[in-house]
């Protein structure tokens, strides 16, 4: 039986959430809420949705088992604890909010409610990063001691309700997923947190142009996360280029992984388009290391590859109608974005926060 699903925000999140459902066999009416009228018009004149600006004719509509929070961060809370205590299942873009005391009250909610809450880390589901999960499942990397993540992108437009500080900071809007990510390939937890941030270049954001972050796990790993949000070269679009990451490649943009264990390692890069993997061994003359792995993908491939917010969806639809828990839970999806206020605090008091 199919089953009717509201999107909560008809902004460029909610318009590919609309995309990837209309594809899915599992989903009947489509029902695009949104405050700005004349948005909704275009989604209904694109995609044939059902349309509101009423929520509550999609909390009050006992046909809409689950809804997709796509709205703007500040509004992520309201929205996932009303649609919870509507007894809707309930997928919320990250962040999940803009302070940990409204995270964690989103997921008591859905703890008191019993209601089915999922978090938006689509890199989970990407094959990029689903690969190196696989190597380390099957021991080949052996114990994972070591991340790097190097994050390079440009500033956003001078318009753009990110660069508010009433959004939330940096680190939880664009850097949550690579956090998440590295809690599940190390697969321990952290205990404290180290950030330094130098004086931002862009002179019109409120919120931080960079973060110099490090984690410390307690199975003893170490990670890392440096990121720019200022120097690329300024993406404009161009009809002819195949992809994005293309398009970028060689003019500063970068989104690259490092990951050693203690039998081999990892190397994942965006814009090359590769995944590798080294092995190592002994030698007469000390340790070798030997790349055995290196793959790639074609680049019509690239957004389940690097952002699978399709199979995501998909999934969560699934989920859904078969009565399945999230693929994570809330309170593991809370947890990253403990880390990554702890973060901010760092950097805010200039100290190591213990977790």
């Amino acid at each position: 039986m199919k089953m009717d699903v509201a999107i909560l925000g008809s902004g460029v999140m909610g318009e590919s959430v609309i995309k990837h459902l209309r594809e899915c066999p599992q989903v009947g009416r489509i029902v695009a809420y949104d405050i700005r009228k004349e948005r909704l018009e275009e989604m209904k004149s694109q995609y044939n949705v059902d349309i509101t600006s009423d929520l509550n004719q999609v909390f009050g509509d006992s046909t809409i088992r689950l809804v997709f929070v796509t709205s703007s961060n500040d509004s992520h809370k309201a929205l996932t604890i009303a649609a919870l205590e509507a007894g809707k299942a309930v997928m919320c873009e990250k962040p999940m909010a803009t302070t940990l005391a409204d995270a964690e009250e989103m997921v008591n909610v859905a703890e008191r409610t019993k209601g089915f809450l999922q978090i938006g880390f689509e890199l989970r589901y990407s094959k990029l990063y689903t690969k190196v999960k696989d190597w380390i499942d099957q021991g080949l990397l052996g114990e994972v001691v070591n991340i790097h993540c190097l994050y390079c992108s440009t500033a956003y437009p001078k318009d753009a309700w990110r660069n508010k500080l009433s959004a939330g900071d940096t680190f939880p809007e664009r850097l949550s997923h690579y956090v998440d990510l590295t809690r599940w390939w190390i697969g321990s937890e952290v205990n404290e947190v180290y950030s330094a941030c130098s004086p931002n270049i862009v002179p019109y954001t409120e919120v931080r142009d960079n973060y110099h972050t490090t984690y410390r796990f307690n199975s003893g790993a170490v990670s890392h996360i440096s990121y720019y949000m200022n120097y690329p070269a300024m993406f404009r679009g161009d009809p002819l280029a195949n992809n994005v990451a293309d398009l970028q490649l060689g003019d500063g943009h970068k989104l690259r992984y490092i990951v050693v264990g203690t039998k081999g390692a990892a190397e994942t890069d965006v814009f090359y388009r590769h995944i590798k993997r080294w092995q190592f061994s002994d030698s007469p003359e000390g340790m070798a290391s030997d790349l055995v792995e290196d793959l790639t993908w074609d680049c019509k491939e690239g957004k389940t590859y690097y952002h699978n917010t399709h199979d995501q969806a998909l999934d969560i639809v699934r989920r859904v109608a078969e009565g399945l828990p999230p693929k994570t839970s809330a309170r593991d999806a809370l947890q990253t974005m403990r880390l990554c206020f702890a973060a901010i605090e760092s950097a805010d008091e200039k100290r190591p926060v213990r977790i």
